[in-house]
Order: structure tokens, then sequence, then C-alpha cells
């Protein structure tokens, strides 16, 4: 005789546990259309958190394009299972949807709630879909992803001075994508038909960075080019140039870039004539520029004709919210070149959006590039992640695995993580747009010392 197992004796973490570790996308919607549950698989879709989705978008107006509008009206009027295509704007994919309504237990065929399956077919290539409504920083180049506020923010602002021709200096730790950002306001500005030419000050030697920079004549040195050479001063000509790690550059070029950012005009190596320039100066480091200047390594006039505009770039640690679409964009990337349909197991993505990332993009882009490699399958399993990002979510602390104390230990962390570095209820409150009685709230419940405004 077949064993059975009476339903009744399990207990309800059971079925919970079964929800949070389904590979496939669960939805729970009332009879307004609100979600009141979803799990972890959701991000796998739309880039967020569960929670986030149940409370920031209560209403189906944010669905709009993303899951098909009229399969929720058709279901209230015909209170029956519907099965439809459910076009993805995060993914740009083609899912197949199963839609179906729970009724009430008063007779009266009422609908009490919807439970919506996302399956994905991976028997066919993605769909491509153009839309005009993301509300990512993705328009002008494709790697600038973000739906953290403050730097939607930051981008926004300096959209605002990329048709001017005023210097700007991006500070920020190592791998913040500053590169990419000066790329964006390149394209984003006047000069976005010319030249974009870019060099990291540190990785090339002295000596041979003033002729990179600003080129020389024939015979100008042993073992010149008898035809001379062009410098990045001359090739970005009506364009941009984006000198990274500037705090590296050696204090006989300062006077030199500083000559050209004063005059318009510059010497090739070993020249008697100068030559007008027409570049935009960018300039990025993740130095302490001030502290060079006390140090007398870097000069204060140099540092007030760069910094006409400056703009601090955050660490991906302090942007939880983009570590997701980020790494779904790189894993995409990958899908598209190799046309693959490879796609991230819900806890994957779990102990990524909680890994503090210290190389951070750069980090993130190199970890998506691995375990895509390594993973032989279509799924990409928690445990293909390397060893440092697996096992930090077991350092010093419990690992959780069900919903709700997911949930709260990435809340926790992110309060902890955003009020350190802001140090106000307001910075809080400004940084993860939430209400400044809600950063309160957290605040103290998270936090030793809470600050007093």
């Amino acid at each position: 005789m077949r064993n059975t197992v009476d339903s009744n004796t399990l207990p309800e973490h059971f079925y919970l546990d079964i929800l949070e570790n389904l590979f496939l996308c669960v939805f729970v919607n009332d009879d307004t259309g609100r979600t009141t549950y979803t799990n972890p698989a959701t991000m796998r879709h739309y880039g967020v958190t569960p929670h986030y989705l149940i409370s920031t978008y209560p209403d189906w107006g944010f669905w709009e394009g993303v899951v098909y509008p009229p399969a929720y009206k058709q279901l209230m009027k015909e209170k029956r299972t519907i099965f439809y295509n459910q076009l993805n704007l995060f993914t740009n994919n083609c899912h197949s949807t199963i839609n179906t309504p729970v009724l009430k237990n008063d007779s009266s065929e009422n609908v009490e709630f919807m439970v919506q399956i996302i399956q994905e077919n991976f028997s066919t290539k993605d769909v491509a879909i153009i839309s005009n409504q993301t509300k990512d920083i993705t328009n002008l180049r494709i790697d600038l992803i973000g739906k953290n506020h403050f730097f939607c923010t930051l981008i926004k602002e300096l959209e605002k001075v990329a048709d001017s021709d005023i210097p700007i200096l991006l500070l920020g730790e190592s791998g913040t994508g500053k590169t990419h950002i000066a790329e964006y306001i390149h394209n984003y500005s006047y000069r976005q038909d010319k030249p974009f030419r870019s060099i990291n000050c540190g990785a090339i030697p002295s000596n041979l960075l003033e002729s990179e920079l600003f080129g020389y004549i024939s015979g100008s040195f042993t073992g010149a080019n008898t035809k001379g050479k062009k410098g990045l001063f001359e090739l970005a000509e009506g364009g941009t140039l984006f000198l990274d790690e500037i705090g590296d550059l050696p204090i006989d070029l300062q006077v030199k870039i500083l000559h050209v950012l004063d005059n318009g005009k510059f010497m090739p190596v070993g020249s008697t004539v100068p030559i007008h320039s027409n570049v935009r100066i960018i300039t990025a480091t993740n130095k302490d520029l001030k502290n060079c200047i006390t140090e007398k390594n870097f000069r204060e006039d140099l540092y007030w004709r760069i910094n006409a505009f400056c703009s601090v770039i955050p660490p991906l640690r302090s942007r939880r919210e983009d570590i997701i679409p980020l790494a779904q964009h790189y894993l995409d990337k990958h899908n598209s070149k190799y046309q693959t349909n490879k796609v991230f197991y819900p806890q994957t993505l779990v102990i990524l959006a909680m890994y503090h990332w210290p190389g951070n993009i750069r980090e993130l882009k190199n970890v998506i590039e691995r375990i895509y490699i390594l993973t032989g399958g279509n799924i990409i399993y928690e445990n293909h992640l390397p060893k440092e990002v697996y096992r930090s979510n077991n350092k010093n602390k419990k690992h959780y695995h069900k919903y709700d104390e997911i949930i709260k230990q990435a809340e926790k962390e992110i309060i902890i993580s955003v009020y350190n570095s802001q140090g106000t209820i307001t910075g809080v409150s400004q940084t993860l747009s939430i209400s400044q009685g809600r950063a309160y709230r957290m605040i103290k419940r998270y936090c030793n010392v809470i600050s007093e405004e």
C-alpha cells in the first residue's frame, strides 16, 4: 500500500518553505489587484525584492506593459483560469502566465484572491521588445543602470551640466563606474558626435604620460616615431577627454594640464609651436585630493580648476536596489552573445543582493561572467557563486531561508549601511525615498544610536 501524508499534520512553515524555494515566480493578488505576496523568484523577473513590490507598487498601474492589464479584468469578469503571455520589461523576455481565481466560501462566486504563476520558456529565444516605459537610466549607455534615488538624482544633475563646457570631477571608490558615467556625460552633450578619449593617469609611467597626452614631433627624443605622434588632446579635438585617476598625475604634468584648461593651448613634446585645443575635460579619482594638496602631491590651483562641478559616485553597497538589475543586465549580455537562456535561481539573487561588494560594479561584473562560464545548465544556483560571495552570508550571522526573515535581514543591513553613510534621519529618508517617520522607526529598530534633528 502506498504511504500517504496527512496535510493537516504538516507545519505551516513547510508550505512557505516550498513557495520561497520554488523556481517558478508566484504572485498572489487580492480582488483589487493589490499584490499581497510574491516569492523570492520574483527578483529574477522584476529586479527588486518582493517586499519592494508589495510596499511600493500596490496597484496595477505599475504593471502596465509588464503584466498584461486586460487579463486582470478578464479574470474578474469570467471567474476562470486565464492563460496568457507576459511581456517582462525588465528582462525583455516573453513568459507563459497562468492566473487562477480563488473564490470566496460564501457561494457568491466572488473572487477572494488570485494566484499567478509565471513559467519561463527555455525552448524559444527571447522576444525583442522595444519600450519607452522603462524607468531606468539606460537611454544613452546601456551599462548605466540605476533605480537608487540618490544615484538617479546624481545622474539628472550631470545631465543638466553635460551641455556646458565646465570641467567635471567624479569622485568615488574604484569600480563604481566613473568611466561609464564620463562617457554618458559625453553622449548627453552637444559633443556626442566628436571623439571620446580616456586615459588612466596612474597606469602609464610618468616619462611616457606626457607624450600620450600631448603627443610629440619627429626627432623629439630617442626612439620616437619619425613621423611624430598625436596626443590625446589632439585626438579628442571637439570632443571629451577623460582623465581617470587624476590624483596620480605627476606634479610637472599638473602644471601643463592647468595651462591647457586656462589657455586652451598645449605644445607637443619637442615642439615650440602651440596647438589650439577645444576639448571638454572630465576627471576622476578615488583619492582624497584635499589630503593630496596638504601633502604637496596635488596642486591646489588645479584642484579648483577641475572641480567646477563635483559629483560623488556612491559605492554599490549603498545602491542595493541596483545590484539585481545590474546582475541581470550582465547575464543578459552573455546570454545574447552566446545564444543561451541561463537564469538565476532565487536564492542566488538573495545572496548577490546581500553581499557588500568591496570591488563595486567591476567586481559584480566579473562575478557574473565567472558564474556564467562555470554553470553548465540553464539555472545558476547559489553554490556556483565564488566562495567569498557565498560564504559572506554565513560569516558572523545566521543565514535565513524563510521569506520574512530574509527580507528583515536585508532591510536591517540596508538601513544600517545608509545610516552609517548619511548619519541623519533625513539622509536615510532621501536616499531610500521613504518618509522621515518610517526612516525614524527603522533606524530606531536596527541602529544603536538615533540622530536628533
